[in-house]
């Protein structure tokens, strides 16, 4: 069985003895250098699920609590964020499951996202988020103006804003637009969020450190009356501090469990009370372990808590009895073969164990520790999801139904078709273009000719199909917003093997603005897309279709432009009779127009000149003919990118004057169209500065191999 991104199941945590379903209880973060580890309900059904999120690419693993008690984990999802700083769940978008919280100081934003479908990732809900570094923390908060709700609030920490050093923010869950309700400054740098539960039927206070040369402060917050109010806090603690909670001693009492990563003591310090708008804690001891401290998590072992505890640098870890105020006892030594332990999770009876390859960034793999009379027993064991992008693992079963799917063999065959991209309502419209020679580039007579086009040279074209069109939003959208099109595949007569496969294929992050800018969506062209972008649509539409598409080379694109003519346009060399073809600077009104108004050129296309200029594979190299043109005739030419930009773009747009909408006209792209982009690193998927760049399509009538599809849709240089 092929396992395919938000699809497939990654592996079963299966165990000979059926243990109980992990109620859920409020989701506790577990942080490492490079992750968050957390449990939560986040299908609203009683059970506890788990997710791992890594930091540095906001990609997260789901594992799923199925009814015996096993978990099914699912291939790896994006956040839509990188550079995470803070991580959280809790009931932020429906009081009855959990959601996943994300923040990122680089693209100054939260992002909450539902957890609940095992099949694909909710919608995000994003929420802009201003402070002059970004937020470094974020927590679901007992509910202050969502209270009439269910659902909870929001508490934000952020860094040096101004004029206010450090700063908490509580932002009221309206169901919209997420609301300030109050602000306060903090002493130090905020981290280590958790919404913690002390006593049943009070409020959980927000918990977090707050990090000063002077040392840590574990702080207890809430509101009151709208209003930031500080509950109590523990000071003096180690710099550098992290931390756990739990129910230790009999009977169970709540204690923090505090701790400095690198350091062999344990500081305790216990819940003494606990009442409405304020806690105290108790003086609490310090334990040495005699040995250094790697990670603290709490195990919840029927009524009494235990804690395992992570050694150096991973090698080993302890199962400690602890009865919340004598020393911590050893119970159980586990050792790491050929692994470093990152962290564990807790579910009644037995604890998950995480793991990595010695100095990996990420954990790699899982093990089952189920509770017996002898302590706790090692059952199976498995790979967790790759976090690496999985779209070549699809491009195997896309070529054998694209193969499976082609009637047509020669070029006599090939004829004009009109598909409807199933399970939806979009269709689009292809023409053929018949294979042949050229001269590519222009005459050094031609008026207004560029040094980059020239000197001509003899170029071979196989055939292939050609996009009637510039793709429209109305079908760009379906891939932007997957959600959006499993909706209307519900209803409507679809392929769900292809689905399935189309599913696969990384789609991109949801977009901070509205990406039309205004000019209109249904019949008009996309825009403001990368190469990456439209490639990766090439990809999920073949998945879709079983039709290979790709964006056009080069000399494709000159040549299909040209439809057999040797003038500066299509119509002759009268710049005048434009305005009839093409919508460009002249007569577009500053915006682009509907696909498909002006008179097409003698092979059928439209908009060929002008509207939106458009992506094709190759680098923008203003000496890539005089390479050509050394060598005689060019069969089928591509000058694949070597490095991010500038990329090839064709045809001109509604921005430009005749003289770029030229059939040998040639531009590059550029870095400043990313000019606006808040992100950092920049965006893979969009352009902000680019409202004119858009692309077509085309199909080979000879079907590439697995590896030049490879090569079409990912150009290697994806990442700027």
């Amino acid at each position: 069985m092929k396992l395919y991104c938000c699809l497939g199941v990654a592996a079963l945590l299966a165990s000979t003895v059926t243990p109980a379903l992990a109620e859920a209880p409020a989701p506790f973060v577990y942080e490492t250098p490079t992750e968050f580890f957390a449990g939560g309900d986040f299908r609203g059904i009683g059970r506890t699920d788990l997710v791992i999120v890594d930091k540095e690419t906001g990609r997260y693993r789901l594992g799923y609590q199925q009814p015996s008690g096993e978990l099914s984990w699912v291939e790896c999802r994006p956040s839509g964020l990188s550079g995470l700083t803070g991580f959280s769940a809790g009931k932020l978008l429906a009081p009855d499951r959990d959601a996943l919280a994300f923040t990122s100081p680089d693209a100054s934003q939260l992002t909450i996202v539902e957890a609940a479908s095992v099949t694909a990732p909710g919608k995000p809900v994003v929420i802009p988020f201003s402070a002059a570094l970004g937020p470094s923390l974020i927590v679901p908060t007992a509910p202050g103006g969502g209270a009439s709700r269910g659902v909870a609030d929001l508490y934000v920490g952020s860094i040096y804003n101004s004029p206010d050093a450090n700063e908490a923010t509580f932002l009221n869950n309206d169901g919209a637009q997420f609301p300030k309700l109050a602000d306060e400054p903090l002493p130090g740098a905020p981290a280590r969020g958790n919404l913690v539960a002390l006593e049943p039927g009070q409020p959980a206070p927000t918990c977090l450190l707050v990090h000063d040369e002077k040392g840590d402060t574990l702080r207890l917050e809430g509101l009151s009356n709208g209003k930031p109010v500080l509950l109590g806090a523990a000071n003096g603690l180690p710099a550098g501090s992290d931390y756990t909670v739990g129910g230790f001693g009999n009977p169970p009492s709540r204690q923090f469990i505090i701790y400095r990563p690198g350091s062999s003591a344990l500081v305790v310090r216990p819940v003494e009370a606990a009442v409405p708008g304020q806690v105290r804690f108790a003086a609490g001891e310090t334990f040495d372990l005699g040995q250094p401290v790697r990670r603290v998590v709490t195990l919840e072992d029927g009524a009494q808590a235990k804690l395992f505890v992570i050694f150096g640098d991973g090698e080993s870890a302890g199962v400690y009895q602890f009865d919340g105020r004598q020393a911590p006892v050893l119970a159980q030594t586990i050792v790491a073969t050929n692994q470093w332990i990152t962290c564990a999770e807790s579910l009644p009876g037995r604890f998950i164990l995480f793991s990595e390859p010695a100095k990996a960034k990420v954990s790699t793999r899982y093990q089952v520790y189920t509770a017996s009379p002898t302590g706790y027993q090692a059952g199976v064991f498995g790979s967790l999801p790759s976090l690496a992008e999985n779209d070549n693992i699809t491009i195997e079963d896309i070529h054998s139904r694209v193969v499976a799917g082609t009637s047509v063999k020669t070029q006599d065959e090939m004829k004009p078709y009109t598909n409807t991209i199933p399970g939806t309502h979009a269709s689009y419209a292809m023409v053929p273009i018949p294979g042949g020679e050229f001269l590519m580039g222009s005459p050094e007579s031609e008026p207004q000719r560029k040094p980059d086009e020239g000197p001509q040279h003899k170029v071979k074209v196989s055939p292939f199909w050609m996009g009637r069109c510039e793709v429209t939003w109305n079908e760009y959208e379906l891939f932007m917003y997957p959600d959006e099109e499993h909706q209307m595949r519900a209803t409507l007569a679809s392929d769900p093997a292809a689905d399935k496969l189309a599913d696969a294929v990384t789609h991109p992050s949801r977009p901070y603005v509205e990406m039309s800018f205004g000019m209109g969506k249904d019949g008009y062209p996309a825009i403001s897309m990368t190469q990456h972008g439209a490639n990766k649509y090439c990809q999920w539409l073949s998945a879709k279709t079983g039709h290979f598409y790709r964006l056009p080379t080069e000399a494709e694109w000159e040549y299909a432009a040209r439809a057999g003519t040797t003038n500066t346009y299509f119509f002759g060399d009268d710049a005048s009779k434009l305005g009839e073809y093409a919508w460009f600077e002249d007569n577009s009104d500053f915006k682009y127009q509907k696909v498909g108004k002006k008179k097409p050129n003698p092979w059928g296309l439209y908009d060929i000149y002008g509207n939106v200029v458009e992506w094709v594979l190759d680098q923008y190299d203003p000496d890539y003919y005089q390479q050509c043109s050394s060598k005689g005739e060019s069969v089928d030419p591509w000058n694949r990118a070597a490095k991010p930009y500038p990329l090839a773009v064709r045809g001109g747009s509604w921005t430009d004057g005749a003289d770029l909408c030229r059939s040998a006209a040639r531009r590059g792209s550029d870095r400043s169209w990313k000019m606006q982009d808040p992100q950092l690193p920049k965006s893979t998927w969009y352009f902000t500065d680019a409202q004119f760049v858009g692309f077509r399509i085309i199909r080979p009538l000879k079907v590439p191999t697995q590896e030049e599809m490879r090569r079409y849709w990912n150009s290697g240089v994806e990442k700027d």
